[in-house]
């Protein structure tokens, strides 16, 4: 198993399984040997054959019954001890001290009684013989509270066993959840984070789950709270700079055309270069106050656009554009209408980026694709150009701000790395979404998702 949660689980099992297994071994196959093989004289015959052969001690002696003890297993023997009349042991062993009172309870008058020795029952025979002679016999007939636990235990094992490791399945699957739901709501945090959703916070998903617990997730609740905050400020500061720059750059734009009115021949190629730096700081400026000052800015859409219009207005717009690069637009729109929700003109500049990207970057003499589908409750517009694509690597990372790739680095390419990213927000904004891969045949091809409305009332 691959996951935390599958392998915490499987070990767990397994270790309490191995121990169950192992007590059982050591506690009864070794201490009681094959379960399978049952002592001969065992309870109620054990008891019979001492019962017979006290009769027939009756009969022959003291003599009788010291040679018919003599003849069993040591195990038998220590569970029978017997005292002739002078007192002596038949074996010559020493008694037990518990014993004692059982030996002392038997006599003429008495000649049977009950007890305990050493926690076990134990019976008490009083034998009179010829003359004055007799034998006195203790047979501790039972076991100890523990023995008969484990010898319940041995002979129920597989039961026990069956129902050892289904319990212990269950405490070991809880155990293992209650230890990887943790790392689970961590694992999704840091996705969502890394996403972008820095409003993501984890210690509610945490609460109950320990203090250490708690504090990891405070400590990273706190930590994404910070970075939102100075994002925000970074963003905010990026907006308040462009702002202060569009004033000296207005001056800058009045000068300049001042400065052509003078009508100086010989400035000509100077004041041209400083127009196209003039223009590139107030593309750079409007595209960074397009971006929006947090991820979560939500404003309401308000209004309606249909697709198919849309994008005829917009290549008809770009078609000059279009032919100084000698490029054609092949259009292939859907024959339904395609209403969908939008704020202003957010959705008419996020799709002019993205056609002016395709014109930008496909070579002269290209052609640009524009597919519209309708799908269910969404439709997509496939927007692809015909130059080189990008590297498969770099296909995510062509969404953030600023970010450029090696191709299109260089000033004379245009462009400063906001557009897919001002159309990604955007698209999120119209709670659609964006991606990018490279077509086959063509070059790099830029996939837009949009819900439609509800037009079926």
């Amino acid at each position: 198993m691959s996951s935390l949660f599958g392998r915490m689980f499987l070990g767990a099992w397994l270790t309490a399984v191995i121990m169950v297994l192992s007590a059982v071994y050591i506690t009864h196959i070794r201490e009681f040997g094959d379960p399978r093989q049952k002592d001969r004289w065992e309870g109620p015959e054990l008891f019979r054959e001492i019962t017979d052969n006290l009769r027939m001690t009756r009969r022959h002696g003291t003599d009788h019954f010291r040679h018919w003890l003599e003849r069993q297993p040591k195990k038998i023997q220590q569970r029978i001890f017997a005292i002739d009349g002078s007192g002596a042991e038949v074996l010559g062993r020493a008694l037990p001290r518990s014993m004692a009172p059982l030996f002392s309870a038997l006599n003429y008058r008495n000649r049977e009684t009950r007890g305990l020795v050493d926690k076990k029952p134990s019976v008490g025979f009083f034998i009179p013989q010829r003359g004055s002679d007799s034998l006195r016999v203790v047979f501790i007939a039972g076991k100890s509270k523990e023995e008969l636990l484990l010898r319940f235990l041995l002979r129920n094992f597989w039961q026990i066993l069956v129902l050892a490791t289904l319990a212990s399945g269950l405490a070991c699957y809880w155990l293992a959840r209650y230890l990887s739901k943790p790392m689970d709501n961590l694992r999704v945090a840091t996705r969502r984070v890394a996403a972008g959703d820095l409003s993501y916070r984890v210690a509610p998903a945490l609460h109950g789950h320990g203090r250490e617990l708690g504090e990891l997730a405070a400590d990273f609740d706190s930590m994404t709270a910070q970075l939102q905050e100075s994002m925000g400020e970074q963003r905010r500061l990026i907006k308040d700079v462009s702002h202060e720059l569009r004033s000296p750059l207005a001056r800058l734009q009045v000068a300049l055309g001042i400065a052509r009115q003078k009508n100086v021949q010989a400035l000509d190629p100077e004041l041209d270069k400083i127009g196209k730096a003039a223009d590139y700081l107030e593309d750079i400026i409007a595209d960074i106050l397009s971006l929006p000052v947090s991820g979560s800015d939500e404003r309401p859409l308000d209004d309606v656009v249909e697709i198919n219009s849309l994008l005829a207005a917009l290549i008809d717009d770009l078609k000059d554009e279009a032919a100084i690069k000698q490029l054609h637009f092949v259009s292939q729109c859907d024959d339904h209408e395609l209403l969908v929700a939008t704020r202003g003109s957010s959705l008419t500049a996020a799709l002019e980026n993205i056609l002016r990207n395709a014109i930008k970057y496909s070579p002269q003499g290209g052609r640009v694709t524009v597919n519209v589908q309708h799908r269910k409750n969404e439709c997509q517009i496939d927007v692809t150009d015909s130059g080189n694509g990008v590297p498969a690597e770099e296909l995510q990372a062509i969404f953030r701000p600023f970010y450029r790739t090696d191709e299109a680095r260089s000033r004379e390419s245009g462009g400063f790395g906001l557009g897919l990213a001002i159309a990604q927000r955007t698209l999120a904004q119209h709670h659609g979404k964006i991606e990018a891969f490279n077509a086959h045949g063509a070059g790099l091809c830029v996939r837009m998702t949009l819900p439609l409305l509800d037009t079926s009332f």
